[in-house]
C-alpha cells in the first residue's frame, strides 16, 4: 500500500495567474506561501463600499436593499446660444420682459445676443405678453425700461429688495445711496451758477417728494448745467431751453403717473391671482380629502379649525394641485385631518343634542328681537337658553329627544319671554351690585324728583332719600334701589378680557362679558358639551357665564368722585345723590391737571375723564380735575361739532337692526359694508337699518377720547 503524501491542493491556471498578479502587486508585503495557501482556503469577505445617504429617500432605499438611483445632473443652458437664431427668437418672444432681462444676465453670449439693436423686436414682442403694458418712454432703452419696472435692486449699489420706485426720476434708490445720489432744493441752489439766476432750474428737472421735501437727482442736475454751459450765456437760448425743459418735465411726470398706475394695477392683479390660486388649492385639497373618506370629518370643522387649515404651509400656496403634488402631500394632510378634524367631528357629535336645541331657540326668538331693537339692552339667545325655565327644561332633556320647533308654546310664548327679560335684568343687576365692595356701596334710597338750578338751565335730577332708619345697614335692597345704586356716577366696572371700563347698563351688553372657555375637543361633562354648543351655534355665552369676566373698579370709583366734586357747586352733596343721566345732560368738559400745561390743555367729557384719571398713568396719584367755565365749554363744543362726522364714522357705536341680525358694536364704515353685503341694501338708513348699540363706546356727539387744545384759547384757571 503506497503511503499517503501531503501536498498543496491543485490550483487552476486561472487562479494561479490571479494569485501571481496580486502577489506581484503587493511585493514584499504579500506574505509566505503558507499564508497564501491559507488565504485561498478561507478567502476574506469582500468589503462593501460605504455609501453616504444624503436624503431620507436614500436611507429608505439602502435599508430595503435597493440601490439608490444616480443623482440627476443639473441642466445647463450652455448649448442654448448654439441653436438657430430663428428658433431662439421664436422662444424669446413668448417670455415676459423680466424673464428676458434675467436671461440676458446669465451668460455673456446671451447678453450679447439680447442687447443688440437687432433684438429690439424681441423686447417689444415680449412686452405684448403683459396686459396694457405702457410703451417704452423716450429716453429709455427697452432693457432699461424693463429694469426700472421689474428689477427690485438699487440702480447705484445693486442692493436687493428696493421696492420703492422714483418714477419721475426713473431710478430705484436705497436709503444708503439716497444722500449721495439726490440733492434737495437748498443743495440745488448751492450748485447753481449765478449766471443762471434768471432761470428756474427746479422747474427744468424731474423731482421726487420724500418726507415733505423736494429732491432732485444729482446726475440730472449736473447734466442740465453742463448743457446750459454750451450756450455761452445766450439769454434767448436759455429761454428756449427753459421752456423746452419745463414741457419735457411735465410730459415725464405724466408718463411717471401712468407707469405708477400700471404698476399698482399689476400688483393688485397679481395679488388677486395669488389669492384665487390659493383658494383653488384649498378647494382641491378638501375635495381630495373627501375622496379619501374624510367627508364627515371636514363637514364639522369650526371656523377656528378651518382658519388653521387655510394657514397650513402645505395648503397656503399659490400653486395648482397636480397629481404629483398631491401624492407628495397626501400623507401629512391625512395625518393632520386625523389629528385635528377628527377630534372636531367627535366633539360635534357629542354635543349635537345641544346644538339642535340652541338652533330651535334662536329661531323661536326672531320675533322677539324684531320688537326690541338697539339700543335697548335685552338678553341674548344664550341668556334666554340659560335663564328661561322652559328652555332649561328642554336643554336638560335626554340626548335622544329632538325638538323641531316651539309651536306648543306659541300662545303664551311672548308673555313668558317678556317676563324672563325683566327677571334677567333684575338678576344681572343684583349680581353687579354684589360685586361692589361694601365701602363703595351707596346707602339704600328710594326715588323722587326735584328741580336743580345750575349753569343757566333747569334739569331733572333724580335725587334720593333714605328709605331705611339709621343703623339698618343689613337691609336687603329692592330692585329699584339696586338700579339707583348702579346708575350712580361713581359706580364703574371693568371687563377682565380687554380691560374696558364699563358703566351700567352698558356692562350688560358688553361683548367681552359674553365670552367663555375655548372649544374642548375632549368633553367629559354635560357642561363641556353645552359650552361647545354655545361656541358652535351662537358664538357667545350667557352673560358672565364663567363668573370672572366682570369686576368692580375701585380706581374708577375714586376717579368719578373727583369728577363729581369738581362739578357740584355744593360740596355737601354726596356723589351718590346724582346719576349718570344728569351728568350726560350737563355735558360739561374737564381738564386733567397732570396732562396739561400753559401751552396745551387735555380736555374731555366726564365719562372720558373717569377713564382717563383711572388709567395706569394716573392711578394712585393726586390728579387735579378742573371743569371749564361756560365760555370755554362752548368753544370746545363748537370744535367738537366740526368733527362730529368723524366721530360717527370711526367710533364703534353702531349695530345692525335688520331682521334678527344683532351685530356687535361696529364703526359706521364697517357697519355700512356689512349691511350692503349681508342684507343687499345700497344706502343704509339710521333707525331702519342700524341704530346706536348698547355697547357703544360713546354717543354720536361726544368724543370717546381726550382732545388736546391750545392753552391760549381758554380763560379757565387750571389746577395742576
Amino acid at each position: 500500500m503506497t503511503p499517503c503524501t501531503t501536498a498543496n491542493p491543485r490550483r487552476s491556471s486561472r487562479l494561479k495567474k490571479t494569485s501571481s498578479t496580486a502577489d506581484a502587486s503587493r511585493g514584499s508585503e504579500s506574505g509566505t506561501l503558507e499564508d497564501n495557501a491559507h488565504s485561498d482556503d478561507h478567502p476574506r469577505p469582500r468589503k462593501r463600499p460605504r455609501v453616504k445617504a444624503s436624503t431620507s429617500e436614500d436611507i429608505v432605499a439602502l435599508a430595503s436593499g435597493h440601490k439608490a438611483g444616480a443623482r440627476r445632473k443639473r441642466k445647463s443652458l450652455s448649448m442654448l446660444p448654439n441653436m438657430p437664431l430663428d428658433i431662439l427668437y421664436e422662444v424669446f418672444i413668448h417670455l415676459y420682459p423680466y424673464d428676458l432681462l434675467q436671461l440676458a444676465r446669465t451668460t455673456k453670449t446671451l447678453r450679447k445676443l439680447l442687447m443688440t439693436r437687432s433684438a429690439l423686436t424681441i423686447w417689444k414682442r415680449a412686452s405684448e405678453n403683459l396686459a396694457d403694458f405702457p410703451d417704452c418712454p423716450d429716453g429709455l432703452t427697452e432693457p432699461a425700461y424693463v429694469n426700472l419696472m421689474f428689477s427690485p435692486h438699487c440702480h447705484f449699489c445693486i442692493k436687493a429688495r428696493v421696492l420703492k420706485v422714483m418714477w419721475a426720476c426713473r431710478v430705484r434708490c436705497c436709503k444708503s445711496c439716497f444722500k449721495d445720489a439726490f440733492v434737495d432744493f437748498d443743495g440745488l441752489s448751492s450748485i447753481e451758477h449765478p449766471r443762471y439766476d434768471a432761470l428756474r432750474p427746479a422747474a427744468m428737472l424731474p423731482s421726487e417728494v420724500v418726507n415733505d421735501k423736494v429732491y432732485f437727482l444729482k446726475r440730472d442736475v449736473h447734466r442740465l448745467f453742463e448743457y446750459l454751459a454750451t450756450f455761452n450765456g445766450d439769454a434767448e437760448a436759455f429761454k428756449a431751453v427753459e421752456d423746452e425743459r419745463i414741457q419735457a418735465v411735465e410730459d415725464q411726470e405724466q408718463i411717471a403717473e401712468a407707469l405708477e398706475d400700471w404698476r399698482v394695477a399689476d400688483n393688485r392683479r397679481r395679488r388677486t391671482e395669488r389669492t384665487e390660486l390659493t383658494k383653488r388649492r384649498e378647494d382641491q385639497i378638501l375635495e381630495r380629502l373627501r375622496q379619501c373618506g374624510f367627508k364627515d370629518d371636514l363637514r364639522y370643522m369650526t371656523s377656528d379649525l378651518f382658519l388653521r387649515f387655510m394657514n397650513h404651509p402645505l395648503v397656503k400656496q399659490p400653486k395648482e394641485l397636480t397629481d404629483r403634488i398631491w401624492n407628495n402631500i397626501k400623507a401629512p394632510m391625512m395625518a393632520w385631518v386625523n389629528e385635528e378634524a377628527r377630534g372636531e367631528l367627535r366633539m360635534h357629535q357629542h354635543c349635537e343634542h345641544y346644538t339642535d336645541r340652541l338652533c330651535v331657540f334662536r329661531s323661536a326668538l326672531k320675533g322677539f328681537y324684531a320688537l326690541h331693537h338697539y339700543p335697548e339692552v335685552v338678553p341674548s339667545v344664550a341668556d334666554f337658553s340659560w335663564h328661561t325655565p322652559a328652555f332649561r327644561e328642554i336643554l336638560d332633556k335626554g340626548r335622544d329627544e329632538f325638538f323641531g320647533d316651539l309651536e306648543h308654546y306659541s300662545e303664551e310664548f311672548n308673555d313668558v319671554i317678556e317676563n324672563v327679560m325683566e327677571r334677567w335684568r333684575a338678576d344681572m343687576a343684583r349680581q353687579l351690585y354684589d360685586m361692589v365692595p361694601p365701602e363703595a356701596r351707596p346707602p339704600l334710597h328710594t326715588r323722587h324728583t326735584r328741580k336743580l338750578e345750575g349753569k343757566g338751565k333747569a334739569t331733572d335730577l333724580e335725587a334720593n332719600e333714605d328709605a331705611s332708619d339709621a343703623g339698618e345697614d343689613d337691609a336687603i335692597p329692592t330692585d329699584e334701589q339696586i338700579t339707583l345704586a348702579l346708575n350712580a356716577p361713581v359706580t364703574w366696572f371693568r371687563c377682565t378680557v380687554n380691560g374696558c371700563l364699563l358703566d351700567y347698563p352698558r356692562v350688560l351688553a358688553h361683548e367681552c362679558a359674553k365670552t367663555g372657555l375655548p372649544v374642548n375637543l375632549q368633553p367629559e361633562t354635560e357642561r363641556d358639551d353645552l359650552q361647545n354648543a354655545y361656541h358652535i351655534v351662537l358664538k357667545e355665552f350667557p352673560w358672565n357665564f364663567t363668573g370672572d369676566k366682570i369686576v368692580y373698579d375701585m380706581d374708577a370709583h375714586r376717579a368719578a368722585e373727583k369728577v363729581v366734586r369738581a362739578t357740584l357747586s355744593n360740596i355737601n352733596v354726596v356723589p351718590h345723590l346724582t346719576n349718570k343721566s344728569w351728568f350726560d345732560n350737563l355735558d360739561e368738559r374737564y381738564v386733567c391737571g397732570q396732562c396739561s400745561n400753559y401751552v396745551c390743555l387735555c380736555v374731555m367729557p366726564w365719562r372720558v375723564a373717569v377713564k382717563h384719571i383711572s388709567d395706569e398713568t394716573h392711578r394712585g396719584k393726586d390728579v387735579r380735575v378742573t371743569m371749564l367755565n361756560v365760555a370755554d365749554r362752548l368753544e370746545v363744543l363748537d370744535q367738537e361739532a366740526e368733527s362730529s362726522d368723524f366721530l360717527e364714522d370711526h367710533y364703534k357705536m353702531w349695530g345692525c337692526i335688520r331682521e334678527d341680525c344683532r351685530t356687535p358694536a361696529m364703526t359706521l364704515i364697517d357697519l355700512t359694508e356689512h349691511i350692503i353685503v349681508r342684507h343687499d341694501v345700497e344706502l343704509p338708513v339710521h333707525g331702519v337699518d342700524y341704530a346706536l348699540h348698547p355697547d357703544a363706546i360713546t354717543t354720536p356727539d361726544v368724543p370717546a377720547y381726550d382732545m388736546i387744545y391750545p392753552g391760549e384759547l381758554f380763560t379757565t384757571p387750571i389746577q395742576h
